[in-house]
């Protein structure tokens, strides 16, 4: 069965009272400092303050609709949400140099596999890297300074300011990035109350070194790289990646170009979800998607035109037709449509209308 699904958008302007989702803002850029977004991209309305669009004033930033896209036999996978924590320490200088050097092989295999990814970096700025524009509005940067040892208090202290990025649907996977262990929290706590604050389980990963033989000189027993030794052992990074099923990585690798085709291996697993099919791109800055402009319609092979399948107002009430899930912006078919678009062999189109101010 070949499914094929084409997502157009129409119409254009903006509109009042559109309330403002943040991680959807087009900018690369942005940082989040003191609970609150650094953005000189555009006006600080903040994430649920109301645009004004009104045309009298010359200064009234007005958000467009985006121009018509479609794409065809795109297959939706469960969305992933992946933290990083980077020790911001002064000892972590060289490891962050060759973390910056490599991190575009991260970001190619998540591109790659093609799954529906955010991307959120906890660090002090200049420790934390760039993303490319083709993540535009799937990552975010919060300007925190990690310590040498405080990286999982750190995730828990920021967890306010990222959990507005964060989607109910996600797996989630947390990388530290360390060349010390975690002195001031277990990893069993961390887990529990992390476990708490996001509402399912997760996936951790380390970079982080492992133990080797204590000598005089090094007497934690830390790795060592041709830059010197690693403050201690990672071990309660390492043990809660044992205990979660992630990915243990030496922090003392010379090529780190080694280490992020792993961890995307890892991390971009797609699992399909039948007659789920993710938005094709993000709604621009002060525009929303509403599910009360869409217009979905099932072409079926031999029929002269096409039906217009009906709207459902959640999943819950989803007997024919479809729903919308705003948490992770993907439109979905209720089982039944599924099984008749599957059966038929059917095409279904999208439209997504902005509603323009007159």
């Amino acid at each position: 069965m070949v499914l094929w699904i084409a997502m157009g958008v129409v119409g254009c302007g903006g509109k009042t009272g559109l309330q403002v989702q943040d991680f959807e803002r087009e900018d690369v850029g942005r940082t989040r400092d003191a609970g609150r977004d650094v953005d000189t991209s555009m006006p600080d309305v903040g994430v649920d303050a109301p645009v004004d669009v009104g045309i009298d004033s010359p200064d009234t930033y007005i958000p467009l609709c985006p121009g018509s896209i479609s794409v065809v036999g795109r297959e939706a996978s469960v969305p992933v949400d992946i933290i990083w924590a980077i020790d911001s320490s002064g000892s972590m200088i060289d490891d962050t140099e060759r973390m910056r050097a490599n991190i575009s092989l991260f970001w190619d295999s998540i591109s790659t596999a093609d799954v529906d990814a955010r991307v959120i970096f906890v660090g002090q700025a200049g420790f934390v890297p760039g993303a490319p524009a083709g993540f535009s509005g799937r990552y975010t940067q919060i300007n925190r300074r990690v310590g040498s040892t405080d990286a999982l208090l750190q995730l828990l202290a920021t967890h306010d300011d990222y959990q507005s990025y964060l989607r109910p649907d996600a797996t989630t996977h947390f990388i530290v990035v360390t060349d010390d262990d975690s002195l001031g929290l277990d990893w069993e706590d961390f887990r529990a109350e992390m476990e708490l604050l996001l509402g399912h389980e997760f996936t951790f990963h380390a970079v982080a070194s492992e133990r080797v033989m204590p000598s005089i000189p090094n007497p934690y027993g830390a790795c060592f790289h041709s830059g010197g030794t690693a403050t201690r052992p990672g071990t309660e990074y390492y043990e809660m990646a044992d205990a979660t099923g992630g990915l243990k990585l030496s922090i003392c690798n010379e090529d780190w170009s080694e280490l992020f085709p792993l961890l995307a291996e890892r991390i971009a697993i797609r699992i399909p979800i039948p007659c789920a099919y993710s938005l094709p791109i993000l709604p621009p800055a002060g525009i929303r998607y509403d599910p009360e402009n869409f217009t979905v319609l099932l072409q079926v092979p031999g029929e002269p035109g096409p039906r217009l399948v009906p709207g459902a107002g959640s999943e819950a009430g989803c007997g024919d037709g479809w729903w919308y899930f705003s948490g992770s912006q993907r439109v979905t078919l209720c089982d039944s449509t599924c099984a008749e678009v599957e059966a038929l062999d059917g095409r279904i189109t999208v439209d997504l209308g902005c509603t323009s101010r007159p």
